[in-house]
């Protein structure tokens, strides 16, 4: 039965197109055109703190300056689409392309949207047991934070 499975997974993933890359990698595009990857079995972590990208491996760490950076992408990954239910007391955000998404945040939470330059583009506040969306549409590429409470997130839009 494993065989069998393991054959129909195979073509699968050959009709389906994700059978071209077996393994699955960070890559950092850089503005000179220049293309950096890391492979996820070296658990790749990033963050950003004084306009740097920093990334760190279990063979590697390396800073970026963010104003080098084009973007950064994954490759042969295929993200998952089901997200544990979040607890009661616990927060988690995601991010898409164009928004910040807060589950489990309490009801009343300020969040707060300032601009690349620092200037407060607007404020909401998180309903009880609703999703706060915070959306970047209609926005220029930068980078943007994002204050939730006592917290802050950065967020670069491309």
């Amino acid at each position: 039965m494993k065989i069998k499975l393991t054959l129909i997974m195979m073509l699968m993933a050959a009709a389906t197109g994700l059978w071209a890359q077996d393994t699955q990698r960070l890559v950092v595009w850089k503005t000179n055109g220049e293309k950096i990857y890391h492979e996820l079995t070296d658990e790749p972590e990033t963050r950003f703190a004084n306009g740097m990208l920093m990334l760190s491996t279990k063979k590697v760490s390396i800073s970026y300056p963010i104003a080098q950076v084009l973007r950064y992408t994954f490759e042969g990954y295929i993200p998952v689409v089901s997200v544990p239910a979040v607890k009661k007391g616990e927060v988690r955000f995601s991010q898409g392309t164009d928004e910040m998404r807060f589950d489990g945040l309490a009801g009343g939470t300020v969040l707060e949207l300032y601009a690349p330059d620092g200037k407060l583009l607007r404020t909401q506040t998180a309903a009880e047991g609703q999703p706060a969306v915070v959306s970047l549409k209609g926005q220029s590429a930068g980078l943007y934070i994002v204050k939730v409470g006592d917290a802050s997130y950065k967020f670069m839009k491309r």
